[in-house]
């Protein structure tokens, strides 16, 4: 979703008002237009408007033209997000999609979801009112002065105009803050805070060295102090909100009706919330089933005349526990990811699963500190407009846990655990994923609004899809902590479902992470927190996978003798991040 954003002053209003215009053709040219071809000049107009009314949102995508923008989040801005969703939408009806090519259906489809989306955050969910951690300039301001999209000094006098009224940013931000929860409270905190780290001796040192004329200096200088000041202040106000006594907290569980509606325009998949749920829980019988099986097998080579435990689940806990006593170290984790990423990479080009083109940057990183604080692991990929750079696996930094926290988070990434992260994070996950979105979608549409249950799902179908093609030699070990991680993933839908939708303690939820899917304590409280902060993107993991794995066996009955994975992966890779069920139109009949 975009981070909101402004729209200042009564020119840009105007701006605004005429780029709202539908395409004007006259009725000499009209006839010498294609349809696709006035749809396209209708996107290129609607995605410069859109990016220049939330820059913030233009700096991840790579849409240079508005980055020295920063929008005041007070109400006038949220008004105008109403308003823009409302007339970019009225203006989407004008177009005539029953006469549109096939992708470009999808491409309409997509926009209307966008702005629809956007209206329902800004006028319904309302999470500008609850959710501290909303509010954080670091990311963007890291962008800006970091990614090769032009020279450096250019970078930093774009940065300089953009941190210009940080100090208004947050003081809006605490006017808008009225009915915060608890848990965004605490993570704006340590977002914000771990972002300081952008306003560093990295940046500063770009300064000292940069070609900017000495007044120039001067000037970004002042603005970074004043920059760091603001957040400080920030983050000051929201440990004061957490002190209070008298702060009313709202409660971090959305209720049915809401959750039923973000699910609707987060995942646009083909399930509903109720059906996710209740295939995730029959589906987990299914893979304790098969866990049971294996861990059986394995009973003799990591125990020794060891009794065995007459509950199921028990007997799979121990021989996963033996299993994760073998892990790496803190310190040599990211070098371990490192060489998992190479020999992967070796993997789906020896196995001819892709078109891959390694020459694309793939390097794997400490988090950046602004995005620590929900999840281990993550990836970045390349803007979509900004077409080179690298793309990041970046994962958190265990070092600076404390030793029984590091310990119990590297037994659950254990040696064979940690080989279906890099495959989900990196390759051929997210990363892979995202070089194809960016280099071979024929619509921008489909790579800046990025489908996020085609995403993850994506990446989960790569676990399975990597061990069928023979990741792991087959072993009875990587079969049992590839089914871990199928309950770790249907379980995350479990979870947020009981959390959001039937009020489910926190003791149930932990109960059930432990001692039915098998998640160390680590796993387990990073879990709880992440289901407290986030809402339906849980769900999107499993949700994804299962589209895919049916949309890949009804393409291959439809193609019969002509099936290959290769080309089944080439063919769904290519429209993008569109949500799966519009891919599904587009490669079954």
């Amino acid at each position: 979703m975009p981070k909101y954003s402004v729209i200042f002053s009564i020119i840009v209003l105007v701006l605004f008002a005429f780029s709202c215009r539908g395409p004007v053709l006259n009725s000499a040219s009209s006839s010498k237009v294609s349809t696709d071809s006035a749809f396209r000049d209708f996107e290129t107009r609607f995605l410069d408007a859109y990016w220049q009314h939330y820059p913030s949102s233009a700096v991840f995508i790579g849409y240079g033209k508005y980055y020295e923008r920063l929008v005041i989040p007070d109400s006038v801005a949220y008004q105008d997000n109403s308003r823009f969703s409302t007339v970019w939408l009225d203006s989407l009806k004008t177009q005539p999609y029953s006469e549109l090519s096939d992708n470009l259906k999808i491409s309409y489809r997509i926009i209307e979801n966008q702005l629809q989306s956007d209206k329902w955050y800004n006028d319904t969910l309302k999470q500008q009112e609850w959710n501290p951690a909303s509010f954080n300039i670091t990311g963007e301001s890291y962008y800006i002065y970091t990614q090769p999209y032009a020279p450096l000094d250019q970078r930093l006098r774009i940065l300089s105009q953009h941190i210009t009224n940080t100090d208004r940013y947050y003081k809006a931000a605490l006017r808008t803050i009225t009915v915060p929860t608890r848990e965004h409270t605490e993570l704006g905190i340590k977002q914000n805070e771990g972002g300081l780290d952008v306003f560093g001796f990295a940046l500063t040192d770009s300064i000292a060295h940069s070609g900017l004329s000495a007044e120039e200096k001067d000037s970004l200088r002042k603005k970074v102090v004043g920059t760091v000041i603001a957040i400080k202040n920030y983050v000051h106000a929201l440990k004061n909100m957490l002190a209070d006594k008298k702060t009313k907290f709202r409660s971090f569980r959305l209720g049915k009706e809401l959750y039923d509606q973000k699910f609707h325009y987060d995942l646009v998949t083909s399930y509903s919330p109720e059906e996710l749920f209740r295939k995730s829980e029959k589906d987990k019988i299914f893979y304790q089933t098969e866990m049971y099986r294996i861990a059986q097998d394995l009973w003799p080579i990591y125990t020794r005349n060891k009794e065995r435990p007459k509950d199921s689940l028990a007997l799979i806990q121990f021989v996963i526990d033996q299993i994760s006593l073998h892990h790496a170290q803190p310190s040599t984790v990211i070098d371990t990811l490192k060489e998992q990423v190479h020999s992967l990479q070796k993997f789906v080009i020896d196995k001819n699963l892709f078109n891959y083109d390694s020459s694309f940057p793939l390097v794997v990183r400490i988090m950046p500190a602004f995005q620590s604080g929900v999840s281990l692991a993550n990836a970045d990929f390349v803007p979509p407009y900004q077409k080179s750079g690298a793309t990041y696996f970046n994962v958190d930094d265990l070092t600076r846990l404390p030793g029984t926290k590091a310990e119990s988070t590297l037994r659950e990434y254990n040696n064979y655990s940690i080989q279906f992260l890099t495959i989900h994070e990196a390759m051929p996950g997210h990363c892979l994923q995202g070089i194809y979105s960016n280099t071979h979608t024929p619509d921008i549409i489909k790579a800046v609004f990025q489908n996020g249950t085609m995403i993850e799902g994506w990446a989960v179908y790569a676990e399975t899809m990597m061990l069928e093609n023979g990741w792991g030699n087959h072993s009875p070990e990587m079969q049992l902590i590839h089914d871990k991680w199928k309950l770790r993933e249907l379980g995350n839908a479990i979870i947020d479902y009981r959390i959001h939708c039937l009020n489910e303690s926190k003791e149930n939820i932990e109960s059930f992470l432990k001692n039915e899917a098998f998640q160390t304590p680590s796993q387990v409280e990073e879990k709880w927190h992440r289901a407290t902060v986030s809402q339906v993107q849980l769900c999107s993991y499993y949700a994804g996978m299962s589209e895919i794995m049916a949309l890949r066996e009804d393409y291959k009955n439809e193609m019969g003798t002509r099936y290959s994975l290769k080309d089944f992966h080439e063919r769904f890779l290519s429209y993008g991040s569109a949500p799966i069920k519009y891919i599904r139109e587009m490669m079954v009949h």
